[in-house]
């Protein structure tokens, strides 16, 4: 137990020590127009704080998980690397252009579709798809070709749902942090003392990115970090072979990015929106509830998703 706190700890310091320079880097945020009038005071403050987490992570994992005799974490933190990437080129336009719009849809679809198919490509050569049991078998995803191409749905829907997430300060690091250490738990009760490694190290370096980041914002973290976290959600729960319960466990993801989806649909058909902004944190924003608020009340509603997962 106490190797695991040692751990966690580690990356949190670890974590906090890599981040900091990026705050010299003096890169400003710019603040989409279609948001609470609050959030234009944030105008400026340094952003791709994920440099720091992923870093973290990368590092610490390299150190602490042999790869060579489990090739699904190198993978994993390849993965994570890739998506950090395609979050940095889009931080990089924005902040170049000075407004905030960088990569096109369709140009992060391709290149996070090319991505997940890699990684989803290495765990079926693994073998991972094979050793299913449950609903996934029974519906044929045991199938190589199947299992990659649900892989890849849930690689890039749990990375822009975690993206979309990223609104208020805090809110994706606590409630991704919390997730992490779901899958700990669920890794320790499976007996997997790598995937217990990784998911501590990245609810450690995750949770440290709050000492940035909340209350008040001297850092946001970008699409670097929030597409990161959510493609490694996503791949971790493909390790534990838990890819169904990660809609459980990332509750609160899942609610944010259909909280879009509804609002975009909704109004394409009937010309009235169902929420007052999207994705649905805004929508309490403008119902008048302070900020800090609305991020417990999401990392509240993390932890109750989380407990529940551990408990399926």
């Amino acid at each position: 137990m106490i190797n695991l706190f040692s751990v966690f700890f580690t990356a949190v310091v670890i974590s906090l020590l890599f981040t900091y320079p990026v705050t010299w880097l003096k890169i400003g945020q710019p603040v989409r127009e279609d948001v609470p009038a609050a959030h234009q005071a944030k105008a400026g403050t340094p952003t791709m704080g994920g440099i720091g987490i992923v870093s973290a992570i990368i590092v610490i994992g390299l150190i602490l998980i042999n790869v060579e005799f489990n090739p699904q974490y190198l993978a994993l933190m390849l993965l994570m690397l890739a998506f950090a990437g395609i979050g940095l080129a889009d931080d990089m336009i924005k902040t170049k252009r000075r407004q905030n719009q960088g990569l096109t849809f369709w140009q992060k679809i391709f290149w996070q579709t090319a991505a997940a198919a890699g990684f989803s490509i290495v765990l079926t050569l693994l073998g991972t798809n094979l050793s299913h049991q449950g609903w996934l078998s029974s519906f044929g995803f045991t199938n190589p070709y199947f299992y990659q191409i649900l892989l890849v749905f849930i690689i890039v829907g749990s990375a822009n749902a975690t993206n979309l997430t990223d609104g208020l300060n805090g809110l994706l690091a606590g409630s991704a942090g919390i997730a992490f250490l779901t899958f700990a738990l669920i890794a320790l009760a499976l007996k997997l003392p790598e995937a217990v490694t990784f998911c501590l190290i990245s609810a450690g370096a995750t949770l440290a990115f709050l000492y940035y980041n909340f209350p008040k914002a001297k850092l946001f973290m970008g699409d670097v970090g929030s597409l990161a976290l959510g493609a490694a959600l996503a791949g971790m729960a493909a390790i534990l072979h838990k890819e169904l319960l990660l809609i459980i466990i990332g509750g609160v993801f899942v609610i944010e990015a259909l909280s879009v989806i509804l609002q975009v649909v909704f109004f394409k058909l009937f010309g009235r929106r169902i929420f007052r902004m999207a994705p649905l944190h805004h929508h309490f924003e403008l119902l008048g509830i302070k900020e800090i608020i609305v991020v417990i009340g999401f990392w509240f509603a993390a932890l109750v998703f989380g407990l529940t997962g551990v408990f399926l």
